[in-house]
């Protein structure tokens, strides 16, 4: 492999993905990198011109969750026209292939089994590379967080902190958790009880991580069997963290509003929450994009994050917050105790005693002074640690 001078990035196929992606995009070339865009909102124009931008051996392909990497037709089509006959763009161009999770690696079992030859991975959790490298041991692994993201034009300067339009938001769709178990309930008994086990150990239990708690589960009910059946049977358990996802977002939304706290939800489908005093959730009616997020953001007090199961990582919610100068409340993990300190930075809340998370809320709100101060110190710390500036400069260190 060459001296890599040239990123293609994907956008419009997720749109939040698409986001990070332009804004990882704009710092890349910012250190010299010429960048290009496949575009899903014109992607026959623009694959097509993947061939004039690419040179043999100093092109790489940066993308999330194995968009480009998924078999799409277009994608071999090009690699059939290109030097070397079939197979797909990236191989026969000699284009390297970066590719940043950030989900856990059980969503994407079926890729990374026959994942391309030298393509690396990036997960945002350490747990999740600890996964990777126990079950896919032959591709190369590293840790890197998201980072904060902004308004990625005309980046305005920060709304005063007792002049922000809401109290508290929350940036997330939710999907109703009954209609997820509805799913379970139509297999067969064995099935459900055995499911149902692992979702009610994890909300008993929400200090745990997902995989440990499936491994636990599937060697009770089958004693030990080897990883690569293992990494199969977790694999094929995908709604069980989205169940237990699903679960706590209600639960901690929830939770608030009947407790007085009037919250700005950004996202779709949270009519559908079933809640006592269901008119302190202020909501959008619609999913939003991310640009609707980070104005949401910024005109805030406080923002809230409810981990997606990250027992050793950060969601991006965090760091946008605090590039916004909003206070970042969110539940906690190894990593983030280890970045920020509770009261100062950052203010944390516990899963298993999110009866107390309402006082938090309250406490933040009170006393406007000290929670300035915390999304201050925040932004302080945000900007010089979890920017995508600073995250492109980890990723350049990683094409040499």
């Amino acid at each position: 492999m060459g001296h890599i001078t040239k990123l293609i990035f994907i956008k419009n196929a997720v749109e939040t993905l698409g986001y990070f992606s332009e804004q990882l995009a704009a710092e890349m070339e910012r250190l010299g990198f010429l960048t290009y865009f496949v575009d899903y909102d014109r992607l026959f124009e623009t694959v097509d011109g993947l061939t004039r931008f690419t040179g043999k051996g100093d092109t790489a392909l940066v993308t999330f969750n194995f968009i480009g990497l998924r078999g799409e037709e277009v994608f071999e089509m090009a690699g059939e026209g290109s030097p070397g006959g079939s197979g797909t763009i990236w191989e026969k161009c000699g284009i390297a292939v970066y590719n940043i999770l950030v989900d856990h690696p059980l969503y994407y079992h079926k890729w990374l089994v026959n994942a391309l030859s030298g393509m690396k991975i990036f997960c945002i959790d350490r747990e999740h590379v600890a996964y990777m490298e126990r079950f896919y041991p032959g591709i190369p692994v590293k840790f890197l967080p998201l980072a904060g993201n902004v308004l990625c034009q005309n980046v305005p300067a920060p709304i005063p902190y007792e002049k922000r339009k809401y109290d508290i938001v929350f940036t997330g769709n939710y999907t109703p958790v009954e209609h997820l178990y509805r799913e379970i309930d139509g297999l067969e008994a064995d099935y459900r009880i055995f499911y149902r086990g692992i979702i009610e150990d994890l909300i008993a239990h929400p200090n745990i991580s997902l995989d440990s708690a499936m491994e636990a589960h599937i060697r009770r009910e089958l004693g030990e069997i080897p990883d690569t059946d293992k990494r199969s049977a977790i694999a094929g358990m995908v709604f069980v963290d989205i169940c237990v996802r699903s679960y706590f977002r209600g639960e901690i939304i929830r939770r608030l509003a009947e407790d007085g706290v009037r919250i700005h939800v950004f996202g779709a489908n949270w009519e559908k929450l079933c809640c006592k005093r269901a008119e302190n959730i202020i909501s959008t009616g619609r999913e939003v994009d991310s640009k609707a997020c980070v104005e949401a953001v910024r005109n805030a007090r406080i923002s809230l994050n409810i981990m997606p199961w990250f027992k050793d990582g950060a969601h991006d919610r965090i760091f946008t917050a605090m590039l916004q100068e909003t206070v970042a409340l969110t539940d906690d993990s190894r990593y983030l105790r280890e970045e920020f300190t509770d009261g100062e930075d950052i203010v944390f809340f516990s899963l298993e005693e999110r009866e107390r998370l309402p006082e938090k809320v309250h406490w933040l709100l009170e006393d406007e002074k000290r929670a300035k101060r915390i999304a201050e110190n925040g932004w302080r710390k945000a900007n010089r640690r979890h920017t995508w500036s600073g995250r492109a400069r980890e990723l350049a260190l990683a094409f040499e």
